[in-house]
C-alpha cells in the first residue's frame, strides 16, 4: 500500500515569527485599515503604489520618518549606556596594565635565576644587647667583607649562587700509632 504522493504527512509549518517582526505585521494592517477612501479598508494597496518600501505613498514617508525618529531616540538612550560601558571598559585595562606594569617591576627587582640554585638574602647579623660594647670604639665588627661582597655580586645576577663545596676525601684516613706516642701510654 503506497500511499499518494500529492498528501504529504505533515504540513511544513511556517517558522516562527519574532515579537518585532508580529508587531510590525500589526503596525502594517493598522496602516492599511486607517487608509481614507478605500472603501471599507479592505487593506489592497492601489496599483500605481509600489508599496510602503517604494517610497511613493505620503504615509510610506511618514512611517519611515517616524521609525527614523524612534531609532535616533533609542540610540541617544544606548549612547549614555555604551559611554558607561567604553568608561568601564578603559578603567579595567588601565588597572590591568598599572598591574601587569608592578608585577614587571617587581619582578626586575628581583634577581635573575642564572644557576640551578635560587639567590637567598643573607640572614642579618646582629648582636644582642648584652654581647654591645660601651662604646663605638670598642665595638667589634660583625660578618665577613668578602661575604658581602659575594652576595652582592649575586644579587645583581653577576655570578650564580652556589653552595659551599664540600670537602670529600678520596680514601680513609688510616690511623697509625707511632712509636714515641706508644711510650707516653
Amino acid at each position: 500500500p503506497a500511499e499518494p504522493e500529492d498528501s504529504p504527512k505533515t504540513a511544513p509549518r511556517p517558522e516562527k515569527k519574532t515579537e518585532q517582526q508580529r508587531r510590525r505585521e500589526k503596525e502594517a494592517r493598522a496602516l492599511v485599515r486607517e487608509r481614507p477612501g478605500d472603501g471599507g479598508g479592505v487593506g489592497v494597496l492601489p496599483p500605481v503604489c509600489g508599496g510602503p518600501d517604494r517610497g511613493c505613498c505620503p504615509q510610506a514617508a511618514r512611517q519611515r520618518r517616524e521609525k527614523a525618529a524612534r531609532c535616533r531616540r533609542q540610540e541617544l538612550f544606548r549612547l549614555r549606556s555604551l559611554r558607561r560601558q567604553v568608561k568601564r571598559w578603559e578603567g579595567e585595562l588601565l588597572r590591568r596594565r598599572q598591574a601587569r606594569l608592578a608585577k614587571r617591576r617587581a619582578k626586575d627587582a628581583l634577581p635573575r635565576r642564572l644557576g640551578r640554585l635560587k639567590y637567598e638574602d643573607p640572614s642579618l647579623e646582629v648582636q644582642l644587647s648584652d654581647e654591645l660594647a660601651e662604646s663605638l670604639r670598642t665595638l667589634k665588627p660583625e660578618g665577613s667583607v668578602l661575604r658581602d661582597r659575594f652576595k652582592s655580586l649575586q644579587k645583581r645576577s653577576l655570578i650564580e649562587p652556589r653552595e659551599r663545596a664540600k670537602f670529600k676525601r678520596r680514601y680513609r684516613l688510616k690511623y697509625v700509632e707511632k712509636r714515641a706516642f706508644r711510650e707516653v701510654t
